[in-house]
C-alpha cells in the first residue's frame, strides 16, 4: 500500500514538473515572437515612411504602444542573462500593460491626461517623472524630481534619485499608484 502511494506521488510530481516546464517554454517562445514581431513592424514602418511627411507628423517610433494589455494580474518568474530587449509591465488597479523596449532605448514615465503612464519620446520634460536609460551595458532608472519614485527589489525598498539605480530583472518601481516591473528578455536576436 505504501509503495503505491509513493508511486502516485512520484508520478504526480513528474507530471506537475512537465506541465510547469511546458508553460514556461511556451511563455518564453511567446515573448521572443513578440520581440521579433515588434522589430519587424518597426523595420517595415521605417521602410514605408515618407521622409517629407515625418517632419510634420510624429513617426511610429515616437509613439509608444503596448503590445499586450491584460485585465488580470499575473506575475511569473524568469531568468536573467544577456539580452537585447526588456519588457516593462505597467500595473494599475484595473489593468496590466506590457511594453517592449530595446536595451538602448530611453523609456519615459510621467503624466499624460492626468494619469501616470509610459510616455512617447516627444513628451515635454515637465511631464516626465522618471526615465529608464542605458549606460555602460546596463539599464538604470532615475527620477527627474516631478513625483517620488521608489524601487522595490525583493523585500528592500529605496527612493530613486536623479543619480539613477541599476535595474535587475523582476525589479519593481512605483510612481504614484502605478507600479512598473522590468524583465530582461533572453534570445531576442
Amino acid at each position: 500500500m505504501g509503495k503505491i502511494i509513493l508511486i502516485i506521488i512520484v508520478l504526480a510530481a513528474i507530471i506537475g514538473g512537465a506541465v510547469f516546464a511546458f508553460k514556461r517554454r511556451k511563455k518564453k517562445k511567446e515573448e521572443k515572437q513578440n520581440a521579433i514581431r515588434r522589430m519587424r513592424e518597426e523595420a517595415l514602418d521605417r521602410a514605408l515612411a515618407n521622409p517629407m511627411e515625418e517632419k510634420n507628423a510624429e513617426s511610429f517610433e515616437k509613439q509608444r504602444r503596448p503590445f499586450r494589455v491584460e485585465y488580470e494580474k499575473e506575475d511569473s518568474g524568469r531568468t536573467v542573462g544577456k539580452s537585447q530587449m526588456y519588457q516593462l509591465k505597467e500595473i494599475t488597479e484595473l489593468s496590466q500593460k506590457n511594453y517592449m523596449f530595446r536595451r538602448q532605448e530611453l523609456a519615459y514615465i510621467g503624466n499624460q491626461f492626468g494619469l501616470v503612464t509610459v510616455l512617447p519620446k516627444t513628451a515635454e520634460p515637465s511631464q516626465i517623472y522618471c526615465q529608464i536609460f542605458f549606460y555602460q551595458g546596463e539599464n538604470y532608472v532615475k527620477s527627474t524630481g516631478g513625483e517620488p519614485v521608489s524601487l522595490k527589489r525583493g523585500k528592500k525598498e529605496v527612493a530613486v534619485t536623479q543619480n539613477g539605480i541599476k535595474l535587475r530583472s523582476k525589479d519593481q518601481f512605483a510612481v504614484g499608484n502605478t507600479r512598473y516591473q522590468i524583465e530582461f528578455i533572453q534570445g531576442t536576436q
